[in-house]
């Protein structure tokens, strides 16, 4: 699984105490030579934190443009898409509500919405945040696809999500599916009485002060977030501008790497976060006992014999991934504002981790 100063890039140190190194400038340099010759100093950017200990930033920096048709470099306050990488906000809003006991992962679904399968198959709250629900995938409908220009509801997102064909029976195999997180989505307003991006800013960033994280809505865009691209023969071209209340639940948050650090610190330290937490990232097994290799909202896999938890995020002039190394407390983020770079957000992201764990 797989950022630019006055110039070329803006690079910004933080100096704390590191478990890894004891040379942290050694560290630094090494990490920004591998990022600033991937990087493309005039082309869209490439942004990136790094933190230790659930606290501190071994290392913070921003290279490329915010906006590449004007020359304007990304800095620390911009807001990029995330894509898929908003589904851990999902995940752990649904967590706070188990939390407050309005509801259990085990949970059927038909249980809140009856009329939602015409067949009132069994699925459960955990099959549908760790895609073994088999439902339809939305993205698979072509009429949605055609739409995602325009703003649509929670309501009209599912109803034609459901026009297409099951995959599975629930729990017999992993199929990621956006359409799980969009009805998740539509529980968290059911059981709170609150919009969903109304939610997350209460019991998610709210608490954690991630001041520049925000779910889009029907009536909310983002309209504030950098400019997106891709990349053909011709150069840098605009992304698609779609509409993100139709990615609600799987793809609509919007963020930073400042923000991004903040919340990855809190998945090492548990801090403003429900006791049960850890669920995030405990894989669940499919119906015959076999391990799915993710929670719900984060997927596990490992690097250099290392463990660790995290979530790609890819759309239309975006790619981005956090990735969370428990044992050694070492979390990395990158995100970028361009669809499908050379190189990925991921790649980014296990360079910097092989940087860090050679030391």
């Amino acid at each position: 699984m797989k950022t630019i100063l006055l110039g070329l890039f803006t690079l910004l140190f933080f100096v704390g105490k590191s478990q890894i190194t004891n040379n942290n400038k050694e560290l630094r340099q090494k990490i920004d030579s591998v990022l600033s010759v991937n990087t493309d100093p005039n082309g869209p950017a490439l942004s990136v934190i790094v933190t230790e200990n659930g606290k501190e930033i071994l290392f913070e920096g921003y290279y490329g443009m915010a906006d590449v048709t004007i020359q304007k470099p990304l800095t620390k306050t911009h807001k990029l898409g995330i894509a898929s990488m908003s589904k851990q906000f999902t995940g752990m809003a649904i967590l706070c509500l188990v939390e407050d006991g309005k509801l259990k992962l085990e949970d059927d679904i038909n249980t809140y919405f009856p009329e939602l399968l015409p067949d009132r198959r069994k699925i459960t709250i955990a099959q549908l945040l760790s895609h073994t629900s088999g439902l339809p995938e939305i993205t698979r409908n072509e009429d949605f696809m055609n739409q995602i220009f325009s703003a649509h509801t929670i309501d009209e997102i599912i109803e034609m999500a459901m026009q297409g064909e099951y995959t599975n029976m629930p729990g017999v195999e992993w199929k990621y599916c956006n359409t799980g997180y969009t009805i998740m989505a539509k529980l968290i307003e059911k059981l709170s009485g609150m919009s969903f991006d109304d939610y997350l800013n209460k019991k998610i960033f709210y608490p954690l002060n991630m001041k520049n994280t925000y779910a889009c809505s029907y009536y909310k865009n983002a309209d504030d977030a950098v400019p997106r691209y891709f990349k053909d023969s011709t150069g840098y071209i605009p992304a698609t501008q779609m509409h993100f209340s139709n990615l609600i639940g799987g793809g609509n948050v919007i963020s930073n790497v400042s923000d991004m650090g903040i919340w990855t610190n809190a998945l090492i330290n548990g801090n403003n976060l429900p006791s049960n937490y850890q669920l995030l990232w405990k894989s669940n097994t499919l119906n015959n006992g076999e391990e799915t290799g993710y929670g719900l909202g984060l997927g596990i896999n490992s690097f250099m014999d290392k463990t660790y938890y995290y979530h790609p995020g890819m759309g239309d002039g975006m790619n981005a991934v956090n990735i969370i190394f428990p044992e050694e407390e070492i979390a990395i983020t990158v995100i970028r504002n361009m669809s499908k770079p050379e190189f990925t957000s991921i790649e980014a992201a296990l360079s910097i981790a092989k940087v860090i764990f050679i030391e």
